[in-house]
């Protein structure tokens, strides 16, 4: 993949009703501490691509930086951010996401995915920590799920262009991930990884764009 390139994916997916999972406690010890992180610089020629409409994606193995840009404001990007028991309606393969435990600022988040793999359907489920920082972060980490590890952020900052929108907002996310298997698999794993996070970025923005 060329970092510099802008990927657009579809959009819309079918669903098949969730099932009850149990509540899942976390420790206050295990809590996420997060720094809010800087905006992020965007050249000329990207600004080009993002006001086309693409995504953009930089990064390979597991670590990753995206980029979009929403028509719409800071705040109502925000409220589509964090409108997380209604993932499953909009972001592609999430059939069911549901606040298990909120403590203010901090919520813990339980989704669950199904995905064709390989002519099988594999259904996975995630437990992640969301930090939300102001109205502009939300940091994440895994809690429960089939990965070594995940982390990152999520990063709304208001966009001066183009110049001919009314407002904007640059929608960001940083991510790390791996597996614990060998290489041939995580090989395959980081290439459907890569398509997940930019088909999920293309759905939040779009998102967004719906409800403005």
């Amino acid at each position: 993949m060329n970092p510099a390139d802008g990927i657009h994916l579809p959009r819309s997916r079918s669903r098949s009703p969730p099932e009850s999972k149990p509540t899942v406690t976390v420790s206050e010890s295990s809590s996420l501490q997060s720094p809010v992180s800087t905006t992020p610089m965007v050249s000329e020629p990207q600004q080009v691509r993002l006001t086309d409409g693409q995504v953009l994606m930089t990064g390979e193995q597991g670590q990753y930086q995206l980029l979009a840009l929403a028509r719409v404001s800071p705040e109502l990007a925000w409220s589509v951010l964090t409108d997380y028991e209604s993932f499953c309606t909009f972001l592609p393969s999430v059939v069911d996401s549901r606040i298990i435990r909120s403590d203010g600022a901090r919520k813990l988040l339980e989704q669950t995915d199904r995905r064709r793999i390989m002519l099988k359907t594999v259904e996975t489920r995630i437990l992640t920590e969301n930090l939300e920082i102001g109205q502009e972060q939300i940091s994440f980490r895994l809690i429960e799920g089939n990965l070594k590890y995940m982390y990152g952020h999520w990063r709304l900052d208001p966009a001066a262009w183009p110049p001919e929108a009314a407002v904007s907002t640059l929608i960001s996310q940083q991510v790390r991930a791996d597996i614990d298997f060998n290489r041939p698999i995580k090989k395959m794993f980081y290439k459907l990884f890569e398509s997940s996070l930019v088909d999920t970025m293309v759905a939040m923005r779009d998102e967004m764009e719906r409800r403005f």
